[in-house]
């Protein structure tokens, strides 16, 4: 699809989308090839998300609109990788399918855990798309918190994200979703605060520490 709009520019003319949109493309795949560390620095995880948000407006122009808000600092923290992308085309699938677009915010800040007294880093991605009927949002959430089988392509794409948070980090960390009907939907990513080293050890945040911009 990215190469077709990239076809489609060439055609046009318009010289400098093509060169940003191959710029972005070749650090997308860069990004999903050259590294197989199951961690990464916050802000590979989401200028990788940017670059795609930022294809896909070219794709959709005016039916596309994001917005990114991180209060975190985003080269000092870690992320497990490839957690921001699912979750962004879900919105942008159901969003583009059933209305005239779609407009997408991401956050991410540290957040004290309920009745833990830990902070965590957490990502929240909204959208105002179509939602999910009640319903099928229980069914949803229950099958994430029981690891069970999510039918479809795009509750593939949550479960997978969730199971690996999971598995890394245990029960309380992971994927909660809130959505209304007609409203849009928020996904909440809650993962501990890891800090990033000259030597990609890994380290827990001692709990307390007040974490600054850079």
């Amino acid at each position: 699809n990215t190469l077709e709009t990239i076809q489609m520019a060439v055609e046009e003319g318009e010289k400098s989308g093509v060169v940003e949109m191959v710029t972005l493309l070749g650090r997308m795949l860069r990004y999903s090839l050259s590294n197989d560390a199951r961690l990464v620095p916050i802000d590979a995880e989401v200028r990788h998300v940017r670059d795609f948000l930022t294809i896909q407006k070219y794709r959709f122009e005016e039916r596309v609109n994001f917005h990114i808000d991180v209060k975190v600092p985003m080269n000092r923290l870690l992320t497990p990788k490839f957690i921001l992308q699912p979750i962004v085309e879900n919105s942008l699938k159901y969003g583009l399918e059933r209305s005239k677009g779609v407009r997408i915010h991401i956050a991410a800040a540290l957040e004290f855990g309920a009745g833990s007294g830990k902070q965590d880093v957490v990502f929240r991605i909204r959208d105002d798309g179509p939602g999910i009927e009640a319903g099928k949002l229980e069914a949803l959430s229950e099958a994430l918190r029981a690891g069970e089988h999510v039918k479809g392509e795009s509750g593939l794409g949550l479960r997978n994200v969730h199971a690996r948070i999971f598995m890394m980090f245990g029960d309380e960390y992971g994927l909660q979703i809130d959505s209304i009907e007609g409203k849009g939907t928020e996904v909440i990513i809650r993962s501990p605060v890891m800090e990033t080293h000259d030597n990609k050890e890994d380290r827990m945040l001692p709990q307390g520490t007040e974490e600054k911009e850079a």
